[in-house]
């Protein structure tokens, strides 16, 4: 595979790669074959069977690769059994032979009467290569949807019925994909939908289940219908499956109920596949939204029935507005306005687009009243007032850039005050963020040129201890702070800026341990050389080095400084 011992660490986090060596140093790799480009291994790890690898080149890049490996382990980057692998392909003695030029040898050599009685044998005891030769050469190989899914289920029983993830159900994309190059896409389709039926079915016994495999399939399964080129009467049944299984109240599948309705929007691309959804959907929209209603269970319970509604009818505006229906779309609006906020937003824009400037305006006023979340209703009127009523035009700027940070309404508001007007609006701006948001204050500061200001605002935070463990964990030790803001403040004092460098990160060093730890104590040590106190900075990492002698990861990682 040719790669670096760099290359190789940049693809797993570091504890992960610490103990990826040891695993390598210890011989845990019982074997590695190769065939092409796929290099397949067996690693020795904590259970009693090996966990099975596999690694291929996916680009011409060398550290280019896609792994995989049976372990449990779904964290950042690849796992220590799969690192441990290309740190013996990249630094240990061995010479693969490609495996494949052995098969083809064989293949070339072999009499066929003695390959077809090694294939009869092999399919006697393989159901899988059997079905998939079967599917290859005879096309009649089809089964119902009970069945695919009543074989695929067994994979959810046995000894490792609680998994990390769902089971491997390779071998079936492999055979609905082989349906799909003989021709036969609403076989394949069968097969997609009985993966993604019985991953549903079979869910409480998947831990972790984020749903990646579910949504492939779900998109293969509308592929396939798609490639069959059926027509509007034919595509019914589809368009019927796929919206009862969006609208199911049962709650496995409303888990996937966005996915669902993404399908049905990739399957209806003609008005008529669009019309016949939005009759489906009229006979199933609710009357009114509920209420929202109170939660007393004290932890703000989510309104499943209000949620519901309002998905439906959102539904039906979407499909409404993809088939130009703007009568109806409107009458929607206006009865869901005061309800459903995004709604709201695009009455107001409707009624102005069709020169009911008035009327939209009144909408929106209402919107910012009745909604709590009003940013892009604000914008709406910011740009309503422009030339109506300056007044108003300047309040909605001011409250938009205080809710959203945003510097551009910072900026808009600037242009639209005197210089008397704007020292109260500053003065003003500056009160809220001393309350709520020091870097927006800093940044203030520094927009405005009081560069005094901003350098004293920086130190006071660098210089506040963390409240808890939790914020020295995510790096809120006021280093952070020093190091975002040290290009546009240090220079007002950079001999104070560098005390507190010093002050701040020696504290932080002792506070914790690990690589991830030591590397942020060397980021943070090469911003400290950059303010120019050598003399200084050599005598302060020479102290430190002294201190923590006992940590050798440190020591290994601060080697870095030297180059």
């Amino acid at each position: 595979m040719n790669l670096s011992t760099e290359q190789i660490r940049a693809l797993c986090t570091s504890e992960v790669f610490d103990r990826a060596r040891n695993y390598h140093d210890e011989d845990r790799i019982e074997r590695i074959d190769r065939f092409d480009e796929t290099m397949s291994a067996a690693v020795q790890g904590s259970q009693p069977e090996p966990y099975s690898v596999e690694i291929e080149r996916s680009g011409d890049e060398p550290e280019n690769v896609d792994a995989s490996c049976t372990c449990p382990y779904d964290w950042g980057g690849y796992c220590k059994h799969i690192i441990a692998v290309l740190l013996e392909l990249a630094e240990g003695d061995i010479a693969l032979e490609d495996e494949r030029e052995a098969v083809e040898r064989v293949l070339s050599d072999a009499h066929p009467e003695e390959l077809r009685e090694f294939l009869l044998d092999e399919c006697e005891r393989d159901a899988e290569l059997r079905r998939r030769l079967l599917t290859r050469f005879e096309a009649q190989d089809t089964q119902s949807l009970y069945d695919y899914k009543k074989e695929m289920s067994q994979q959810y029983r046995g000894p490792y019925t609680y998994r990390y993830e769902g089971p491997d159900f390779s071998e079936f994309h492999d055979l609905a994909e082989t349906h799909r190059e003989q021709g036969n896409p609403l076989e394949a389709a069968t097969i997609y939908r009985a993966m993604t039926e019985v991953r549903i079915e079979n869910m409480e016994m998947v831990q972790d289940y984020y749903g990646e495999d579910f949504e492939t399939e779900l998109d293969a399964f509308v592929e396939c219908i798609r490639e069959a080129d059926l027509d509007h009467e034919e595509k019914r049944e589809y368009i019927d499956y796929l919206f009862e299984r969006w609208g199911s109240d049962d709650s496995a599948l409303s888990t996937f109920s966005g996915q669902y309705e993404d399908a049905l929007w990739e399957f209806c691309t003609a008005d008529a596949d669009l019309q016949y959804w939005r009759d489906r959907l009229e006979d199933d929209l609710p009357a009114e939204i509920p209420e929202t209603s109170e939660p007393d269970d004290g932890i703000g319970s989510f309104d499943t029935r209000r949620y519901e509604a309002e998905r439906r009818i959102k539904t039906y505006a979407e499909v409404l507005d993809s088939l130009g229906d703007t009568e109806t779309l409107r009458e929607v609006y206006e009865e869901y306005y005061l309800d459903i906020r995004e709604f709201c937003v695009r009455y107001a824009r409707l009624l102005a687009t069709e020169g009911e400037g008035d009327q939209s305006i009144e909408v929106a006023e209402e919107g910012l009243n009745a909604f709590s979340n009003v940013r892009e209703l604000r914008r709406f009127l910011i740009d309503a007032y422009a030339d109506r009523d300056p007044k108003r035009h300047k309040e909605l700027l001011r409250e938009q850039f205080l809710q959203s940070g945003d510097w551009e309404y910072y900026k808009q508001l600037r242009s639209h005050c005197s210089d008397n007007k704007w020292e109260s609006v500053v003065a003003d701006i500056e009160a809220r963020f001393e309350d709520s948001n020091v870097r927006r204050l800093i940044d203030l500061y520094l927009r405005e040129e009081r560069m005094a200001d901003a350098f004293e605002t920086v130190i006071e935070a660098a210089r506040e201890e963390p409240d808890d463990a939790f914020q020295r964990a995510v790096g809120d030790n006021g280093l952070a702070i020093q190091n975002e803001y040290r290009d546009d403040v240090a220079d007002y004092d950079p001999e104070t800026y560098y005390e507190v460098y010093e002050e701040r990160l020696e504290p932080f060093l002792a506070d914790t341990t690990g690589r991830d730890h030591y590397q942020t104590v060397v980021e943070y040590l090469e911003e400290m050389r950059e303010l120019g106190f050598d003399d200084e900075f050599e005598a302060f990492v020479a102290h430190l080095k002294e201190k923590h002698s006992n940590r050798p990861a440190f020591l290994d990682e601060i080697k870095a400084l030297e180059h």
